[in-house]
């Protein structure tokens, strides 16, 4: 699973790493990212005929856009259910991002997080909804809000030592087909990223930090130093 994630990446440097525009200037840098917080996606959406990619902040935890109010936090969701969950299916079909991130938390059986990651960035696969806040005005620019979550699945070998399930991984190539935006999502597409995520798995690092990390409080450049014993 994946609900600690690090983005060391300033806006201006996510632009330029994947060539894409950002609507509204905002905060990236996290080095303990947690669900209901604020994060960069990618979207690739058609402008005049043109793909363009943007990058978005958005709330780490999925809010279905026929809720009510805000549900506890969907952080994930499961790459082998993801089509057909009420909760996600709508944005599983049509509405695919690209979470970028320098590296993940995870903690093995003994409690001790360990962080996982790769230069210059990973990329989850991921999924996006837009909610209408109803207690909000009409006129209230804040009452639509972004939200996502990360696909997860069955952790692969290189993985699995830290956790029975891992986020989706996508490869560059994974990267171009998940945001492709004209075509509904399929299950022999997740099938394929899935498989495809086994193999960027074994190009991560990893190695244990501190215990800190666990407290959402805590964000600071330390929490990604790794630690001995």
């Amino acid at each position: 699973m994946c609900g600690r994630y690090v983005v060391s990446k300033e806006l201006s440097e996510l632009k330029e790493i994947f060539d894409a525009e950002a609507p509204i200037e905002f905060a990236t840098l996290s080095y303990n990212l947690a669900p209901t917080q604020s994060a960069p996606i990618l979207v690739e959406r058609e402008l005049e005929g043109v793909p363009t990619r943007e990058i978005h902040p958005a709330r780490f935890g999925l809010i279905p856009h026929w809720a009510k109010d805000v549900p506890d936090p969907l952080f994930n969701a499961r790459i082998e259910t993801v089509l057909e969950k009420p909760s996600f299916k709508d944005s599983a079909l049509h509405k695919r991002c690209v979470v970028p991130a320098s590296g993940y938390f995870e903690w093995d059986q003994q409690k001790q997080p360990h962080f996982i990651h790769a230069d210059p960035l990973i990329c989850f696969a991921g999924i996006y909804s837009f909610w209408r806040d109803p207690a909000k005005a009409a006129n209230d620019p804040s009452r639509w809000v972004l939200s996502f979550s990360i696909l997860t699945k069955v952790a692969s070998p290189s993985l699995s030592w830290v956790h029975e399930r891992s986020p989706v991984l996508l490869s560059e190539d994974g990267v171009e087909a998940w945001l492709a935006p004209d075509y509904e999502t399929t299950p022999d597409l997740l099938e394929a990223l899935a498989s495809e995520s086994d193999e960027v798995a074994e190009s991560l690092e990893h190695f244990p930090v501190s215990k800190a990390v666990g407290k959402v409080s805590e964000n600071s450049k330390e929490l990604i130093s790794p630690i001995s014993f």
